[in-house]
């Protein structure tokens, strides 16, 4: 059984790969279509000091994604990738690279698993790095605390899909 709770967990699995689960409360067909459609997207992605200023998807094998937000400053930060696998709803492979002004991190794949139960939506997403520096700089940049914004305002957007 699954928990019932919305707390963001971040499991580390090997020295280059970590584990972000959570528990969202809507069928995975909503949580899939949330995550990989950028009318939804437009409403939750990115920390909440951010605005996320464009947002491309194309959802399909070999396609490319790109956000890019604005920090209070200014300070535009990008985040990109390419479809690797898109089995909807259950499954998404997709690389991710990370770019701000000045700083470029090496790219990582990202698994997501959406995996329905009793009406809620546990979303698995491992992140594989090439190395174990590359993943130790993505844990060291405060990550979990974006992460868990992130997932909070997708869980408040996906009741406005319901």
């Amino acid at each position: 059984m699954l928990a019932r709770n919305n707390a963001l967990t971040l499991t580390r699995t090997s020295d280059r790969e970590f584990v972000l689960t959570r528990v969202f409360a809507a069928p995975r067909r909503l949580v899939f279509e949330a995550w990989t459609r950028p009318e939804h997207v437009r409403n939750w992605y990115g920390c909440s000091i951010m605005t996320l200023t464009a947002c491309e998807i194309d959802l399909r094998v070999g396609g490319t994604w790109r956000y890019v937000m604005r920090a209070p400053d200014g300070a535009e930060h990008t985040m990109t990738g390419v479809y690797r696998e898109i089995a909807p709803p259950g499954r998404l492979v997709y690389t991710e690279r990370y770019v701000t002004a000045g700083f470029a991190c090496n790219e990582a794949l990202v698994t997501a698993i959406f995996a329905e139960y009793d009406g809620l939506t546990t979303l698995t997403c491992t992140v594989a790095h090439a190395s174990r520096e590359d993943c130790e700089g993505h844990l060291a940049s405060g990550m979990d605390r974006g992460a868990a914004q992130v997932y909070d305002r997708l869980e408040a957007h996906l009741r406005t899909m319901a």
